[in-house]
């Protein structure tokens, strides 16, 4: 019932108990009449939900695709679309539809709800909309809201439809794709190799002996009349320079909202040089490591090798199990919000009735509890829990903070509080972060040939202050003939900006922003002087300048010539 209906029902009653105790005939008939208008209604009403909710069917187009899983791209636009039919015509003349849409979905035209108002047996509407951030995008199901003519009964339910997409990451298209053959035939530094073999390149690699077997057109006639030998040339076969790229997924880089995360812009840089290395046929390999441990993915290159790349750093960037927290009461309203819009029919009180009891006696602490009894039954419902550990999280602060922040990540919300709580990284986490960046590098080298490009993108504004734990492994990478460049995200995109002159006029907030700044750009300056002293190559955010100097360092490693760290 809605409040239009408890009002006349109150009403109803009122007029009616004053006709009979003034003896007024006409009153008490006339709001009795309505009383009983108003059952027949609900009894009206109540069948046709029974009727007609089962008859409705949904179908959901994403991109002219029904499939339950799929692959999008983060930042593109995508069409959806929502049909529904019924098998039975013009039994309600008011239904209202809402596509229920993730938190990683960003609305861009049209909308996600339509009214039917006709008696019509199918409606359809469409919108438009982009993934936010790289990951997981869920579409769980349609919310439908019967109403009767008047406006008296009103009810919800949830129809699953759930569709889930792996959202693969942009990347930027720099139009100067490297050359395949080198431009300058400079003799390298000594110590460094320019990964050459013999093969029928374009290059003179060496001359040497006739051996029986050598093709003819290889003999260097002249040379061999003038020393009276037969020579043979040996061309230089050019080898691909490796890039191997080093993305950091520990919690400081996953916390804030799809398209604002450090995660994101790594995704973005790491995508774009990507594209332009297998554009200049050299093979991408990476090294995903977090609190999890290192996953690896082996050099390739090509169309197949860059697309699975993408896909590995998809999987990487869906958030695992978030960090426990404690339960606080923005956790249970938030966990309650998402209950409403998903499964409106759970908390019916119908269907989800809480016991009487007379504890808690204070009135807060009993609002309280009836709300963590709703939901301890919902979780129960969702996951199959037992009475018993119903009982345990009405009672259970950890566990009821466990199941909800459960349940709020497997409906794609983002790592923001009240699922998160965002903390600045103190000492342990950045020497954490280190170590697992340095054991990173060090197992790479190990393995690794030599010359190759090392792109590290790692939260290390937040760690300057253990910045010694991996410089270590720098000096051995770079011992090894490695070019190591760092790509530093920032939480603004950009590069880190002077602050403005402080006046006695700003705000606390202006004040708080000016002194974040200060931090930052003390930070990455920090961080810089110390790498490029060792002769690693730094650029700051996930601009497209530093995407060019990851190029040129590409550029210097394949052709064996040596530039100064930090010069594009």
């Amino acid at each position: 019932m809605t409040a239009r209906s408890r009002w006349l029902v109150l009403l109803g009653i009122a007029g009616f108990g004053l006709g009979i105790l003034r003896s007024q005939n006409a009153l008490a008939w006339s709001s009795l009449t309505v009383l009983v208008w108003l059952f027949a209604e609900w009894l009206w009403f109540y069948w046709r939900i029974w009727r007609e909710l089962p008859a409705l069917k949904f179908t959901r187009y994403v991109n002219d695709r029904t499939e339950p899983t799929g692959l999008i791209w983060s930042g593109r636009t995508m069409s959806v679309s929502v049909e529904m039919t019924s098998g039975k015509r013009g039994l309600n003349p008011l239904l209202v539809i809402h596509d229920c849409l993730s938190e990683n979905f960003e609305l861009i035209s049209g909308q996600n709800s339509s009214t039917l108002i006709s008696r019509s047996a199918s409606i359809r509407f469409c919108y438009e909309g982009r993934a936010r951030g790289i990951g997981e995008l869920i579409l769980p199901g349609i919310r439908v809201t019967l109403l009767d003519a008047q406006g008296f009964f009103a009810t919800e339910r949830f129809i699953p439809l759930k569709q889930t997409f792996r959202v693969l990451p942009a990347y930027a298209s720099i139009n100067e794709s490297q050359p395949l053959v080198k431009r300058m035939n400079s003799l390298p530094q000594h110590g460094i190799h320019r990964l050459q073999r013999a093969g029928m390149g374009s290059e003179l690699l060496e001359l040497r002996e006739y051996v029986p077997g050598d093709p003819p057109k290889s003999i260097a006639w002249k040379i061999s009349a003038r020393r009276d030998m037969l020579m043979t040339r040996q061309y230089e076969s050019e080898v691909p320079v490796r890039v191997y790229l080093f993305v950091d997924g520990s919690v400081g880089t996953r916390i804030g909202g799809f398209g604002r995360r450090l995660i994101d812009q790594m995704s973005y840089v790491a995508g774009s040089v990507a594209r332009s290395a297998v554009s200049a046929g050299d093979p991408v390999g990476a090294v995903l490591f977090d609190e999890r441990g290192q996953r690896r993915v082996r050099p390739a290159g090509g169309e197949s090798g860059f697309h699975n790349l993408l896909e590995q750093l998809t999987a990487f960037a869906v958030p695992p199990t978030p960090p426990a927290q404690r339960l606080s009461p923005a956790l249970i309203n938030a966990a309650m919000r998402l209950c409403g819009e998903h499964y409106p029919e759970l908390l019916d009180p119908r269907i989800n009735l809480v016991p009487f009891t007379f504890l808690p006696i204070a009135p807060w602490k009993r609002r309280l509890f009836y709300r963590r009894t709703l939901l301890a039954s919902v979780l129960a419902d969702l996951y199959d829990l037992s009475v018993r550990q119903i009982v345990e999280l009405v009672h259970d602060d950890r566990l009821m903070a466990e199941f909800a922040q459960r349940l709020l990540s497997d409906a794609g919300v983002s790592w923001m509080p009240p699922l998160v709580e965002t903390r600045s990284q103190g000492f342990h986490d950045g020497m954490a972060t280190m170590e697992m960046l340095s054991k990173a590098i060090a197992d790479s080298v190990a393995t690794a040939r030599d010359n190759e490009v090392y792109v590290v993108m790692a939260n290390l504004l937040e760690c300057a202050a253990n910045i010694s734990y991996v410089l270590p492994a720098i000096k051995l990478a770079l011992a090894r003939h490695h070019r190591v460049i760092f790509v530093f995200p920032t939480p603004t995109f950009r590069r880190p900006q002077p602050p403005p002159d402080a006046s006695p006029d700003m705000s606390a907030e202006e004040l708080f922003d000016r002194a974040e700044r200060l931090r930052n750009r003390e930070l990455a300056s920090r961080l810089q002087r110390e790498l490029r002293r060792l002769g690693a190559s730094v650029a700051l955010s996930g601009e497209k300048e530093a995407i060019r100097m990851v190029l040129a360092e590409s550029e210097l490693a394949r052709s064996g010539r040596v530039g100064f760290a930090g010069v594009r």
